[in-house]
């Protein structure tokens, strides 16, 4: 546990030590809540509205599709692929 001081505008700095163990960088966004006696505060991942993740998403597609194809990797591969992989994985 450690201790940490309210300062001007109620700030208060996370602990180096929390913040690797929770994973949390400059930048993140963290919930506050009030529970029984306690401030909770948990790590929350926020999506961007104003990026186009369809088109990322088809851009990111298309280098795979590249790379599969100069690596002479076709749909049948992948297809068996899955196959197995579901296969392994009890489905």
């Amino acid at each position: 546990m450690s201790l940490v001081k309210v300062k001007r505008f109620a700030q208060v700095t996370i602990p180096a030590d929390i913040r690797r163990k929770a994973n949390l960088e400059q930048g993140d966004f963290v919930e506050i809540s009030y529970e029984t006696g306690h401030i909770v505060i948990t790590p929350k991942k926020v999506s961007d509205k104003t990026v186009d993740w369809a088109r990322k998403f088809d851009e990111v597609l298309g280098s795979v599709r590249t790379a599969a194809k100069e690596a002479g990797i076709t749909a049948k591969n992948v297809d068996d692929a899955v196959k197995t992989a579901r296969k392994k994985a009890g489905r």
